[in-house]
């Protein structure tokens, strides 16, 4: 919704603008479960499903809302309200600081109202501002993981990002972390990009670390957006053509809404940096259209220059203390509305400049995973519980809680096929980053190029399913002790497939799984990824069937396909 002053004169006061403000009558009287999901923490309890039950004896409000102005950061904005016979699943696209609260009001409906938090602002003659985007899908059914799975599809059908008409799926990423003696990193970039495509690696991956393109390093080059001259002597453009070469995507680490002090933006246009003085890192005046447009063009640069098709965006600081203490009391809310309207506009320029680009939305991980966002790219390091490695049921946690909401994302890597780390991180596609006895990542390595190729492998193998329908299996559960699963459903080509996990401290070497989305009356075939051969059996056989991993920690990938009644 855009609100505009069409006056002379400014308007009163306008607040609490709430773009959403339903109220739900009906079946939803009774009592509603609404189902929504912490947001990012850098651990286990990512991205969790909460349920909160409200009713006539519990009416509310349960407000939700994230933490420092980064859409997902503690709390997710996806909602999925259920009542006896259906219910409506719900995003906020709002890249900034959203709220959502829930609650029955005395007539007995089910209000919902969200938008974002804090608007209390007058409009200057001929303004216009916009509010968050509110998306409401209308499920029917007994099952809430049904409104979910109709989610999904909306999304992707109507809201991801495509490339050349397809949907853009999480792509195989793998990168260097080496240099020459002298410092210089053109070389080791350019000497591996034939042997990841020989191998099926999709995009070379230039992280803020270890490659650092950019002087001085991470934090403190963050605000200079050019190369290195001691690491990349020649520009980007060596490293960018090698990649086109090959048949790669290449992909760059920005954050360019961070200023660190000494940097060129903060030297060279400190009218462009807001902060008070001394703070550690500054927010870039995003909200200020000229100084946007500036940054613009000095991101597109580099871009053009090194053919980037993934531009890699993070945000490492929190903005809502900055967008505050700018505005004045009769303009509340105004500097956040016009950094995110800023922010939007600045993606949705460079991918007019450059058909093709997707951006990699990071946040300190996943802190700003919202429909906005994925509408111009996708999370490919959903959490920085990964920058001190691999944890893997935390890993598997997180991959399927995220699933509920967010068809494609992705994470770091520390293993290959088959291995029980790989598989607790594996999504439709991940960053490659286990290393060698050189310290060294090793997707390009000689003794890697049998694992590799495995690795790559069942990715193409799975990644057909993962566009389906997902259910959780097992209870989403931490402990050690305990079997986890998931599933995917192909409703089309009534096909899927289950992956298993027996934990660490697992003592059951097997478990009992119902798959979902299958026809009890029907015959399908199953294999077992680990194991050769398949067996025939009927769809209610598929509603209790076993599974056994001898050892633990171990995994299992369990394949069906529906056949001729």
């Amino acid at each position: 919704m855009h609100l505009t002053n069409t006056g002379k004169a400014d308007t009163p006061i306008i607040e609490q603008i709430r773009p959403l403000d339903v109220s739900i009558g009906g079946s939803a009287r009774g009592g509603v479960t609404v189902h929504h999901s912490l947001g990012e923490s850098n651990s286990g309890r990512s991205f969790t499903p909460v349920e909160d039950a409200l009713g006539p004896q519990k009416p509310g409000p349960l407000v939700l809302a994230p933490d420092g102005g980064r859409s997902s950061n503690g709390r997710m904005p996806y909602f999925n309200l259920a009542w006896p016979g259906g219910g409506i699943a719900a995003a906020v696209g709002w890249s900034g600081q959203w709220e959502a609260d829930f609650a029955f009001d005395g007539s007995g409906d089910f209000r919902v109202r969200a938008g974002q938090q804090l608007t209390h602002l007058k409009l200057h003659p001929g303004e216009t501002i916009r509010t968050p985007r509110i998306l409401f899908l209308f499920w029917d059914g007994a099952d809430p993981i049904r409104g979910n799975n109709l989610f999904r599809q909306t999304v992707m059908a109507h809201y991801m990002p495509r490339r050349n008409g397809e949907l853009v799926l999480s792509p195989i990423c793998a990168s260097v972390n080496w240099a020459d003696e002298d410092g210089n990193y053109e070389r080791p970039h350019v000497s591996v990009m034939q042997t990841f495509a020989e191998r099926g690696i999709e995009v070379f991956w230039s992280d803020m670390d270890p490659q650092q393109w950019y002087p001085k390093g991470f934090p403190e080059g963050t605000g200079t957006w050019e190369p290195d001259p001691v690491k990349y002597p020649n520009g980007l453009k060596p490293v960018g053509d090698a990649a086109k070469a090959a048949g790669l995507g290449y992909l760059l680490w920005f954050e360019p809404e961070r200023v660190h002090p000494g940097t060129k933006i903060a030297l060279e246009h400190p009218e462009y940096v807001m902060g008070a003085e001394g703070e550690w890192s500054q927010l870039f005046r995003l909200h200020d259209e000229r100084a946007r447009r500036w940054l613009t063009n000095l991101i597109d640069v580099q871009i053009t220059s090194a053919g980037i098709n993934w531009l890699r965006w993070d945000f490492n600081i929190d903005p809502l203390g900055f967008w505050r203490r700018n505005d004045t009391p009769d303009r509340q809310g105004i500097t956040e509305i016009r950094h995110i309207e800023g922010l939007y506009a600045m993606w949705d320029d460079l991918r007019r400049r450059h058909p093709g680009l997707v951006i990699d939305n990071c946040a300190s991980g996943g802190r700003r995973i919202d429909l906005e966002t994925g509408m111009r790219g996708l999370p490919l390091w959903h959490s920085d519980m990964q920058c001190s490695g691999p944890k893997p049921a935390a890993d598997q946690l997180q991959n399927a809680a995220l699933y509920r909401w967010v068809p494609m994302h992705g994470c770091g890597n520390f293993a290959y096929e088959p291995s029980y780390v790989f598989r607790s991180a594996m999504t439709a596609g991940n960053i490659l980053v286990a290393g060698n006895s050189k310290g060294r990542l090793a997707a390009g390595d000689s003794e890697t190029n049998d694992s590799v190729r495995k690795t790559v492998a069942i990715y193409k193998k799975l990644r057909p399913y993962m566009t389906g329908d997902f259910y959780p299996l097992l209870p989403h559960d931490e402990s050690e002790t305990a079997w986890y699963g998931y599933q995917f459903d192909n409703p089309d080509t009534k096909a899927g497939y289950a992956i298993l996990f027996r934990r660490e401290k697992c003592e059951n070497s097997s478990t009992a799984i119902a798959l979902r989305g299958v026809d009890d009356k029907a015959r399908y075939e199953i294999s077992f990824e680990d194991a050769a051969g398949s067996r025939i059996v009927s769809g209610r056989e598929l509603s209790a069937l076993d599974v056994e991993v001898p050892s633990a920690p171990g995994s299992a990938i369990v394949y069906y396909k529906c056949l001729a009644p």
